[in-house]
């Protein structure tokens, strides 16, 4: 159990990095990495002037995008390393818009991985109340080519 409990912590430390200081468009987003383990992501965006839509709420592209940054960080902790993967598909059915000035949290589970594709299914939700604003599902392929992000992470400590 304290090996599971470290991998956690190491995982959650460099993606905590990775999505963080060392990625301009998420650290503009100001994406928070809440919960990452066991093929479970959680992650939460401040609602910003700059993200809004007429109506102060996050804007849809915007929610897309914590989402899909979600989905990849679920895929990594299932797979247990942070190697690259591409989106293929990916669905996002909006239920509603989100409040104004209100903060978003993804929540996405990686609940399969068969040969190299992962699927995924999770849901964005106002942070005040809550409440359902997005669902999500989707599949990646994993070992694309391009960068490993631990390696990039990795490297940027050093």
């Amino acid at each position: 159990m304290i090996a599971q409990s470290e991998a956690a912590n190491r995982y959650l430390t460099m993606a905590k990095t990775f999505f963080g200081t060392s990625h301009p468009l998420f650290n503009a987003f100001g994406i928070e990495v809440e919960e990452i383990g066991k093929g479970r992501a959680v992650m939460r965006m401040p609602c910003r002037v700059a993200l809004s839509d007429r109506n102060g709420g996050l804007h849809r592209g915007v929610v897309v995008t914590l989402l899909d940054t979600t989905c990849g960080l679920a895929i990594f902790s299932r797979l247990g390393d942070m190697r690259p993967i591409a989106t293929i598909d990916l669905r996002v059915d909006f239920i509603r818009e989100a409040l104004p000035g209100e903060d978003v949290r993804a929540e996405v589970e990686c609940y399969a991985v068969q040969g190299d594709i992962a699927y995924v299914k999770g849901k964005a939700v106002d942070c005040s109340d809550d409440s359902l604003l997005a669902s999500v599902s989707g599949s990646f392929a994993v070992g694309t080519r391009g960068p490993a992000f631990d390696t990039a992470v990795t490297h940027g400590a050093e």
